[in-house]
């Protein structure tokens, strides 16, 4: 595809945003010339705004047309050729990339997909409806890779692997190899990382171009190839795999069937896109998010989404009230220890949450596993007693100093060491409880976590507030 000069975009407050300087434009430049081609648009001038993105490189043509309205996305779409689209649909996301494809007609969309990789090619197709996407797959000429692509989950190895790779028999010789992958007219980023394979296409080895290019004359691959190759079978979850490549620092990873034999590749670039969509779906989980939403969502689609856990969030909020309502007659004989309950549940809240958040992350990269638990335990109850002690003298000398009462400011820090201990304890317990019920530990151990310790320090504090209530200085 024939590439403009390459230019960055700033603005001049007197004028359109302008090309004044040589670079790569960061977010806020892209969001001028998003602006500038949607005011080309309302001047009547589409073929200014079709020239202002054919400017663009790849990826912020991708992030440009994401943008845009769809009328005029539609209209952009309508007169780049299948290629450039294709180069634009594969610095897409798969959600992106999907709401393109259904600009387009079916008969064009084929041929667009016939010019991306496998995988993303197969992506766009799990996501569109099935019959157009099977309308769009019988008009593509070689339909065999991306067939067999969809036969796989999109959230496995064999879903992310790209079937474009370079095997050869480990029984040629060098020279044979190198005329073999001239003659191939191949890619060269296909020729990145190089696989060995037997007679019956099983994977015994993995090499690299220049292994190949200097090897000694009279040798066979081989004799050059790493026969100690790491690799994953189909049904990998692709976190498991994301984690291969970042133990090993491999630039790819072979994907094979049970029987061992090699079906595709995983490029370390659609690993990285892996890695940070799981982080983000986490994060969002632990707050009762579903890990696929965008900031820009309809209406109900936000509702549908986040509803269900405002109810049971309302659940839990309702249980921690009924505990407080068994303490009616402390309150109502000392008002004073509503002040100091916050205290109580909100810090072992934010410690049990920092303690959540670094476990649920440690399982997702598998730095922990069920194994660890009694460790972890340790570790964090010795934190929770050094954090709770420094934490309840000091809320013990604000209530004295406050309050003039000592056993108020004991009750106080009492209570919130107790609290601290329990939230540091749940931390741990909780993820790896849900774990092994087959519950996603992101999902929903925030709000258990929160239940506990809202029920605990409530439990605690008034309850020694209870036992001690008769020498409180109610003053």
């Amino acid at each position: 595809m024939p590439k403009g000069p390459e230019r960055e975009f700033v603005k001049d407050p007197d004028s359109e945003p302008q090309v004044l300087v040589s670079g790569a434009p960061d977010a806020e430049q892209l969001d001028e010339i998003q602006e500038s081609i949607e005011g080309h648009f309302e001047a009547g001038d589409e073929q200014q705004a079709l020239s202002e993105l054919q400017e663009l490189r790849d990826p912020d043509k991708a992030e440009v047309l994401a943008d845009l309205g769809p009328e005029n996305r539609r209209t952009l779409l309508g007169n780049l050729s299948n290629d450039e689209i294709a180069d634009v649909l594969e610095h897409m996301d798969v959600n992106e990339a999907v709401e393109v494809s259904g600009l387009i007609d079916v008969d064009r969309m084929a041929g667009v997909l016939e010019s991306v990789s496998s995988d993303v090619a197969a992506d766009v197709l799990r996501g569109i409806d099935w019959a157009d996407a099977s309308q769009i797959l019988v008009r593509m000429e070689d339909r065999s890779a991306v067939g067999s692509l969809l036969l796989h989950k999109d959230d496995d190895a064999g879903g992310l692997m790209s079937t474009e790779f370079v095997s050869m028999r480990q029984s040629w010789s060098t020279t044979r190899a190198i005329n073999v992958l001239r003659n191939s007219r191949l890619d060269p980023r296909d020729m990145r990382q190089l696989f060995a394979v037997d007679d019956d296409g099983v994977l015994v080895g993995v090499l690299e171009l220049p292994e190949l290019v200097f090897a000694t004359p009279g040798s066979n691959v081989s004799d050059v190839m790493n026969s100690n190759v790491v690799s994953v079978k189909a049904g990998t979850d692709q976190e498991e795999a994301a984690r291969l490549m970042q133990r090993y620092e491999v630039r790819s990873i072979p994907v094979v069937d049970r029987n061992g034999r090699l079906e595709g590749t995983i490029a370390i670039e659609d690993l990285v896109d892996v890695v940070e969509s799981e982080a983000t779906e986490d994060m969002f989980r632990m707050i009762g998010v579903r890990g696929d939403v965008r900031s820009i969502e309809t209406v109900r689609g936000s509702v549908r989404n986040r509803l269900p856990w405002l109810m049971v969030n309302l659940a839990t909020v309702l249980a921690t009230g009924f505990v407080l309502s068994l303490f009616a007659r402390t309150l109502d004989s000392l008002t004073i220890l509503v002040v100091y309950l916050p205290v109580v549940m909100g810090q072992a809240g934010i410690a049990g949450t920092q303690t959540l958040t670094i476990i649920v992350r440690s399982m997702a990269i598998g730095e922990v596993v069920t194994g660890d638990v009694r460790k972890l335990l340790i570790r964090e109850a010795l934190l929770a007693i050094s954090q709770g002690v420094v934490v309840a003298i000091v809320i013990a000398l604000v209530v004295f100093v406050w309050r003039g009462d000592v056993y108020l400011a004991g009750i106080v820090a009492g209570a919130l060491f107790l609290n601290l201990f329990v939230a540091a304890l749940s931390g741990v317990l909780i993820p790896f409880t849900l774990r092994a019920l087959k519950v996603d530990p992101a999902a929903s151990s925030a709000v258990f976590l929160t239940t506990v310790t809202d029920i605990v320090g409530i439990a605690a504090y008034m309850g020694l507030a209870t036992v001690f209530l008769s020498v409180l200085d109610k003053g």
